[in-house]
């Protein structure tokens, strides 16, 4: 089977990322795979080997239709060759909510605004290239490390402090809107729903 639980996420490839100086440092992602076995590290290249295919993706649609919702990339990043996948299974599974982030402004427009049940935040960071603040969508921000500040722009809807193995690192400090799952305010991201709730600008 895929890696696809409720509102957790389908795991990609380190290797599709565009990363930052500060998420190259931070990710818990690049962690998560090397400690893992050739079998879960096999997995996620099925994954994005499976979500990059032509033809059928009855295999993924299935599945996704017994959640709720399911995360897009909780590791790794899209590619362009994803983008017609996730388009047919948000329309083929219109019970099940689709979310994810991606430090790919490009790819972000290809996908939002086409499908209710289908949403992607685009991130950046205090590393991230100005550029990136032309997306005029909506975004998080994260990882961010204690020194960090967030930028006041109504684009960002998510904080997410620096992380990893289910613990906020080096003491850094809280903001409003820190994700409440990776504080331990909520039980996880069905109690909240922010990253995918929020209305397009």
């Amino acid at each position: 089977t895929l890696s696809l639980h409720d509102a957790l996420p389908i795991y990609l490839l380190s290797t599709n990322c565009r990363p930052t100086a500060i998420c190259k440092f931070c990710c818990y992602g690049r962690h998560h795979y090397l400690g893992h076995g050739r079998a879960a590290q096999a997995k996620w290249v099925r994954n994005s080997e499976y979500l990059a295919k032509s033809g059928d993706i009855n295999e993924l649609i299935k599945e996704a239709r017994v959640h709720t919702a399911v995360r897009i990339s909780g590791i790794g990043d899209i590619i362009k060759e994803h983008c017609n996948n996730l388009l047919t299974l948000a329309k083929k599974c219109p019970n099940t909510q689709f979310w994810g982030m991606t430090r790919k402004p490009e790819l972000a427009k290809k996908l939002n605004g086409r499908l209710p049940n289908l949403r992607m935040l685009v991130t950046a960071d205090s590393a991230s290239p100005d550029s990136i603040w032309d997306y005029e969508g909506r975004m998080c921000f994260g990882p961010r490390r204690h020194e960090d500040p967030v930028p006041r722009d109504k684009r960002i809807v998510t904080v997410f402090p620096y992380h990893n193995s289910g613990q906020v690192v080096n003491n850094v400090p809280e903001h409003r809107l820190d994700c409440p799952a990776v504080r331990h305010t909520a039980s996880g991201c069905h109690d909240c729903g922010r990253c995918w709730n929020w209305k397009p600008l």
